[in-house]
């Protein structure tokens, strides 16, 4: 199997620290420039992303969003074409392979009964789960009774994703635990923060670097207009994360062996702030899982969310500069920039004009926190409009 420009898209991403605000846009805008299936090595692909990040600008000052989209594209673009991910060239069912001997030793170490846990690479996932679009799904016994479904874990071809899949195997190798003890009841719920914390921000931690990890969260958990199951997924992430805090891995451990419908009671706790009474054995936190969950549950911060011209203008801000300033050091038109830094003045939270002027600004601050943090606190959402024209 060889390795696709995809891949190195992906797996650029997933180490690099990209403002976009919804991976599936910023993909699709890619996907128009490059085609994605062609089959690269890691020098070619690194190459073809600079090579577009340097046609993407305008040269022209940016009159809308559009122009200010293609100029973060490219910086996002940059930033990917840097990363150095890990294997770079290796193809992710390989990359899977490889993990899932460390990912399994780490769950079994601490505890986790993993039996019905084989790893399948489908073209398509059997009836009836080929309605659905994932990327990966865990059927449990009472699938294969209803339906003929081996148990394990099962990934869609086509959904290979590197750094990504080897995560995505982590958390769903726990779904196959509660899976054996009542299978009727639905895995969705608590159950899924679970699976986040035991399997993507613990075990995958012996496979994928934690940066990586946190991106795969973030891009995934945070976007913005993106569907709503992968809010639910961080929502239930967060509850789990309360359970992780009080009872650490020897608890969830424990919770998971007892099954769905007592991790349904758990959730329920949690909802009722009474989760401190559940009968759990308290140990085991690991350092690593706790900064991932930390930073993502609660370091995070989601709403600095802004269109590209707003962003591109938001750089630029500073105290004491002029408007007019701000727009000249974006190379956005006097005429364009300052209506926009008018109105965020009063909506962004970011900044208060005072006249013409910035008065006080917390911009400098953000940005430069999130250069420490390797995370951007200012995103910018790519609008669903029509592929750009150059």
């Amino acid at each position: 199997m060889s390795t696709a420009m995809r891949d190195f898209l992906y797996g650029g991403m997933y180490l690099a620290a990209c403002r976009f605000a919804n991976i599936e846009r910023f993909i699709e805008r890619i996907s128009v420039e490059i085609d994605l299936d062609a089959a690269a090595d890691a020098a070619t692909a690194a190459a073809t992303f600079r090579d577009l990040a340097n046609a993407l600008p305008p040269s022209e000052p940016i009159q809308d969003d559009e122009a200010a989209l293609r100029k973060l594209v490219a910086d996002d673009l940059r930033a990917v074409a840097a990363a150095r991910v890990p294997d770079a060239d290796t193809p992710v069912r390989d990359r899977i392979d490889s993990a899932a001997g460390s990912i399994r030793s780490m769950l079994v170490d601490v505890g986790l009964d993993l039996a019905d846990a084989d790893l399948h690479v489908v073209d398509e996932f059997p009836p009836p789960f080929d309605q659905f679009g994932w990327a990966a799904f865990a059927p449990d016994r009472e699938d294969e009774e209803r339906y003929g479904i081996p148990t394990g874990v099962y990934f869609r071809r086509s959904g290979l994703r590197p750094l990504y899949s080897e995560a995505l195997f982590a958390h769903e190798i726990i779904h196959t635990v509660p899976g054996r003890v009542d299978p009727e009841i639905q895995a969705m719920g608590l159950e899924e923060g679970i699976a986040e914390v035991l399997g993507t921000c613990f075990a995958a931690t012996s496979a994928v670097p934690p940066r990586a990890l946190r991106n795969v969260l973030t891009y995934g958990r945070h976007g913005v207009e993106r569907p709503k199951l992968w809010s639910l997924y961080r929502d239930h992430t967060r509850q789990a994360f309360l359970l992780y805090l009080e009872f650490g891995i020897e608890g969830l451990v424990e919770l998971t062996h007892r099954g769905r419908a007592k991790i349904h009671e758990a959730e329920a706790a949690v909802f009722a702030g009474t989760y401190r009474g559940l009968d759990l054995p308290r140990d085991n936190w690991n350092d690593v899982t706790t900064w991932l969950l930390g930073s993502f549950c609660n370091g995070f911060v989601p709403s600095h969310v802004f269109t590209p011209l707003e962003v591109v203008l938001i750089d630029h801000v500073d105290e004491q500069r002029s408007l007019v300033e701000v727009c000249r050091r974006a190379n956005v038109p006097d005429s364009v920039g300052v209506p926009v830094l008018k109105r965020l003045g009063s909506e962004s939270a970011l900044f208060v004009r005072d006249g013409e002027h910035i008065g006080y600004s917390n911009v400098r601050h953000y940005l430069r926190m999130s250069e420490t943090a390797g995370q951007p606190a200012i995103r910018y959402l790519p609008p669903r409009a029509e592929a750009p024209q150059r």
